[in-house]
């Protein structure tokens, strides 16, 4: 599936430090976001979403919001 990755964390406690303040903003993500390790990092990403255009307009809504450089990311 699409995801929105927020940002990417060498250690646990900085990717849920970043979930915590996006949520404090953007109460509306809770029941997409996710912390996933992955080649060292603890990413934080949003989704999945069914197409990647809903994930690029969910990217977009984050970019105006917090001014995040959240990109989309395909998850096999």
């Amino acid at each position: 599936g699409f995801w929105v990755q927020i940002g990417a964390f060498s250690r646990l406690d900085g990717a849920e430090a970043m979930r915590r303040d996006v949520l404090a903003e953007l109460a509306w993500l809770a029941p997409l976001l996710a912390v996933f390790k992955d080649s060292g990092l603890h990413r934080l990403q949003a989704g999945p979403y069914a197409s990647r255009e809903d994930a690029r307009r969910s990217a977009e809504q984050l970019r105006a919001a917090r001014d995040l450089k959240a990109v989309v990311v395909e998850r096999r």
